[in-house]
C-alpha cells in the first residue's frame, strides 16, 4: 500500500489537504486503541440523573403550555414569552437528552448520519432560542418595573420578537448541518463508528501547523450570542429591577403592615431574580468554560479525565432547561398551587372561567404590577362549588 507523501515546508494560509483512508483498508489491522467499556455502575447512575432531568424538563414544561394554553386570561407578554421557552426547553427534552445519554453508555456512535446532523443543530436550536428567551423576559420585566407608565408590548411586537428569536437561533445552529458527519473505520478487532464535526483547515505557519479559523469565528459568535451576552444584559437588567423595587415607595400614607408586606414582596422578588441568574450562570459557565478550552487547546489527544468532565458539564447545562419552570413559576405559592391543580385535571374542566379575585374594579395594582400580574380566581361554572385561587405563569413583580 502507497502512503501519501507530505510537504516539509507550508505556505501559511493554504488550504491543508484532505487525505482519508477507506474504511475498508484498515480491516486486517487491529484498531490502536480499544475503549474501555463503561462500567454497569455508570451506566445506572448516567440513566438515572437523566431520567430525573427528563421527567422534570417534559412534566414541568408541558404543564406550563397546558396552563396557559386553557386559560386565556394568562396569555400576556410575558406568558407568551415564558411558552416560547418552555417550547426550547422541551426539545432539548426530547431531542437531546437521551441522545446524549445514549451516546456515553456505549463506545460507538449508534444513532446513524442523520441523527448526527440534526441532532447537534436541534440542540444548539432550542438552547440558543432559550437563552434568549430568557434575555428577553428580563427586558421585558425591566421595562415593566423601571417603566411601569410606558405602553406595553403589543401582541404584534411579542410576536416580532419570538420569530425573530427563532431566526436567530436558526442561524446559530444552522452551520452544524453543514460540519457534523458520521465516520466509521473497520478494524481487524473493531467497528469504529463515530460523530464529529469537520471544518476546513489551512496552514498557520511554514512548520505545517494547521488550524480551523472557521470553527475558532463560529464559536467564539456562538459563546457570545449563547453567554456573555445574556449574561451582560440580565445582570444590567435585574440589578437596576432590584435597585428599583429597593428604594421605590408607595404614594400616600401606608401602614405598617402594608409596608411590611410590600418589603417581603420585595425581597421575594429580588431573590428569585438572584437565583434566576445564579442557577443560569452556574449551569452554563462549565460548558462554556470546555467549549473555549476545547477550540484553543494543543491539538495533542487529551486526558482521560475530559471525557466525563464534558458528560457532567453537558448535563448540567441541560439541566437549566427541567429547572426553568420552577424558578419561573414554582417560586412563587400560588403558581405552585396551580400545579396542584393541573395533576388534579381541575384545569382541564370545561366549564372553567378565569377572572381577577373579587367584584371591585377599582382594587389598587401596585406600581409596578400590571393586572396579569395579581392573583385569579378559577371558578367552576357548577353552582355551590368553592372558588380556587391560581397565580398567573410568571409573576415576578408578586
Amino acid at each position: 500500500m502507497e502512503f501519501p507523501t507530505f510537504p516539509t515546508t507550508c505556505i501559511p494560509g493554504d488550504p491543508v489537504s484532505k487525505i482519508s483512508l477507506h474504511p475498508d483498508l484498515t480491516k486486517n489491522v487491529n484498531a490502536p486503541v480499544i475503549p474501555e467499556p463503561t462500567s454497569t455502575l455508570a451506566i445506572f447512575f448516567k440513566v438515572l440523573f437523566y431520567l430525573i432531568a427528563f421527567v422534570l424538563d417534559i412534566v414541568g414544561n408541558s404543564l406550563v403550555l397546558l396552563i396557559i394554553y386553557l386559560n386565556k386570561k394568562m396569555r400576556t407578554t410575558t406568558n407568551v414569552l415564558i411558552l416560547n421557552l418552555a417550547v426550547s426547553d422541551l426539545m432539548v427534552g426530547v431531542f437531546c437528552m437521551w441522545v446524549h445519554v445514549g451516546n456515553q453508555l456505549t463506545s460507538e456512535w449508534i444513532f446513524g448520519d442523520i441523527v448526527c446532523k440534526v441532532n447537534t443543530f436541534i440542540q444548539v436550536l432550542a438552547v440558543t432560542s432559550s437563552v434568549l428567551t430568557l434575555t428577553v423576559i428580563s427586558v421585558e420585566r425591566f421595562m415593566a418595573i423601571v417603566f411601569p407608565f410606558k405602553a406595553k408590548w403589543s401582541p404584534w411586537v411579542t410576536g416580532g420578537i419570538v420569530i425573530v428569536d427563532w431566526l436567530a437561533a436558526i442561524a446559530v445552529a444552522a452551520p452544524h448541518l453543514a460540519v457534523r458527519h458520521q465516520h466509521e473505520q473497520i478494524w481487524k478487532d473493531r467497528h469504529e463508528v463515530w460523530c464529529e464535526e469537520v471544518w476546513d483547515k489551512y496552514y498557520k505557519d511554514e512548520k505545517c501547523t494547521s488550524y480551523e479559523p472557521g470553527k475558532i469565528i463560529y464559536y467564539v459568535i456562538e459563546a457570545t450570542v449563547m453567554y456573555f451576552l445574556p449574561i451582560l444584559i440580565m445582570i444590567v437588567a435585574y440589578t437596576v429591577i432590584s435597585v428599583r423595587l429597593l428604594i421605590r415607595k408607595a404614594p400616600g400614607a401606608v401602614i405598617s403592615a402594608t409596608a411590611s408586606a410590600q418589603e417581603r414582596a420585595k425581597r421575594k422578588v429580588i431573590k428569585m431574580l438572584v437565583a434566576v441568574l445564579v442557577v443560569f450562570i452556574v449551569c452554563w459557565t462549565p460548558q462554556q468554560v470546555i467549549l473555549l478550552w476545547d477550540l484553543f487547546r494543543p491539538k495533542v489527544r487529551p486526558p482521560e479525565y475530559v471525557r466525563p468532565l464534558k458528560y457532567m458539564a453537558l448535563y448540567i447545562a441541560y439541566f437549566n432547561s427541567a429547572m426553568n419552570p420552577i424558578l419561573y413559576g414554582g417560586f412563587n405559592e400560588n403558581f405552585r398551587k396551580g400545579f396542584s391543580e393541573a395533576f388534579r385535571c381541575l384545569l382541564i374542566r370545561r366549564k372553567n372561567v378565569i377572572k381577577p379575585i373579587g367584584n371591585n374594579t377599582a382594587h389598587r395594582v401596585p406600581t409596578g404590577f400590571s393586572e396579569n400580574d395579581v392573583p385569579l380566581t378559577v371558578t367552576n361554572g357548577r353552582t355551590g362549588t368553592k372558588p380556587t385561587t391560581v397565580n398567573t405563569l410568571y409573576t415576578p413583580d408578586a
